[in-house]
């Protein structure tokens, strides 16, 4: 045995001397690259070495680890590379060593026994199904994405990855057993039904036309009570499937500020103008529906011409902004009303279900809300910065088209400005 320990440790440092002549950069590259024959080098001496510590059984890891740890020691030199060799080695091995344990336990606990021919020798016995080494550590270990293998006849989990157990915390002894998985990544049970029947019906669809298990996206609760968003994939073969999951969470993030941003008015951070155009063909549809009333309040700020002319570009963007966000804080009690910038200096709130007298209450709110912010603007009679306002309000659907409804409310305010500014008028129309 110790002749055995002193081969095996030669073994390892005539593969670093190999490699040791290449620099860490190129090593790196090496690393990088998942067909690189430093890894196949890699893996053949961790399966020469480890196959012939351990023929059957329980696979110590312990044992390559201390070869590692001697060879770190007992090297003539220290050169940069040789400890980046020994180190990646240490990291490489103990991935492969879970893969392989995995597979023995797997075989001895949890083996897949069924009375088919495709698992069953010529004498009709049943037969313990097993891997190759070499394939399942190459799909186990070197795929840096969750894994998860299952028998589709008796619905146990045969194995998982070492990035499974890490993203989701949950061993294969936390779920042995595919109605494990389901129970504890989705304890919702409504949303566990919709799992279920969304992945029986990807995986029976894969079946029949002889295709992978389509993707969807799932929301999977983690051991520790966490939540990611999961795009759930697999490929079927024989007896099981094979799950794949892909962490979408940041791209969905992504996706929903993305979207925000498209809605979203950059200076003054409420809804912008093709926000309000979809608002409204929405709220005039539902409007069709309901046959309840919709208001609508258009708003322009006094004399802002003047305003930017006189303190500058920088101190009318401030203004616009103070405004947007006063008149958001002023309508937000009423869930359902809509503020966006409308264009240039106006505003508008959509209020749905709102007679004219709600719809007038709210603007003198608004109205109310901005004169006690007190904008100076000493280039208009009152010294400070004041709103205008027209209202329309829809009663029959008949006339809820967005022209009409948006030049009624147009044609209130520019009556507003007429009248002296700083006040509201009601559409009679």
């Amino acid at each position: 045995m110790y002749m055995d320990y002193i081969f095996y440790q030669q073994s390892i440092i005539n593969f670093i001397a190999q490699y040791a002549g290449n620099s860490k950069s190129q090593l790196t590259a090496m690393v990088d690259d998942t067909r690189s024959i430093l890894r196949v080098d890699a893996y053949r001496l961790f399966e020469n070495i480890l196959l012939n510590y351990q023929q059957l059984g329980v696979i110590e890891y312990s044992k390559v680890d201390c070869l590692l740890k001697s060879v770190a020691v007992n090297l003539k030199t220290s050169s940069e590379s040789e400890y980046f060799l020994v180190s990646q080695l240490a990291t490489w091995w103990q991935e492969w060593h879970f893969a392989l344990s995995m597979r023995v336990k797997t075989s001895q606990n949890n083996a897949v026994i069924v009375q088919n021919s495709d698992y069953s020798t010529q004498d009709n016995k049943p037969l313990t199904r097993q891997h190759d080494l070499s394939e399942y550590v190459n799909l186990f270990t070197q795929v840096p994405i969750p894994l998860c293998n299952v028998c589709m006849l008796t619905e146990n989990i045969i194995c998982i990855n070492q990035r499974f157990v890490d993203v989701f915390g949950y061993t294969i002894e936390d779920i042995p057993t595919l109605n494990d998985w389901w129970l504890n990544a989705y304890p919702d049970p409504h949303y566990l039904m919709w799992v279920r029947q969304t992945w029986q019906q990807a995986l029976s669809f894969a079946l029949e036309n002889d295709t992978d298990i389509e993707p969807q996206v799932y929301c999977v609760t983690c051991k520790d009570g966490s939540h990611i968003m999961m795009e759930i994939s697999g490929r079927y073969f024989r007896h099981e499937f094979l799950a794949i999951f892909k962490d979408v969470t940041q791209h969905l993030a992504a996706e929903d500020t993305l979207r925000d941003m498209a809605f979203l008015d950059s200076l003054t951070q409420i809804a912008n103008r093709r926000c309000f155009d979809e608002k409204l063909a929405n709220e005039l549809e539902l409007m069709n529906k309901k046959i309840k009333p919709l208001s609508m309040i258009l708003i322009d700020i006094d004399y802002f011409k003047q305003y930017n002319d006189n303190y500058g570009h920088i101190k009318g963007d401030e203004c616009l902004y103070q405004i947007a966000q006063c008149i958001a804080v002023a309508t937000m009690n009423h869930e359902k009303d809509f503020v966006a910038r409308f264009g240039g200096e106006e505003f508008v709130v959509l209020l749905p279900e709102a007679d004219p007298k709600k719809a007038l209450h709210s603007a003198l709110q608004i109205q109310q809300a901005v004169n006690q912010l007190a904008i100076k603007h000493e280039y208009t009679d009152i010294g400070y910065i004041t709103l205008s306002m027209g209202i329309k309000t829809l009663h029959n659907p008949q006339t809820g088209d967005y022209i009409y409804f948006a030049d009624a409310a147009d044609k209130a305010l520019y009556q507003a400005k007429r009248q002296g500014r700083n006040c509201i008028v009601v559409s009679e129309d």
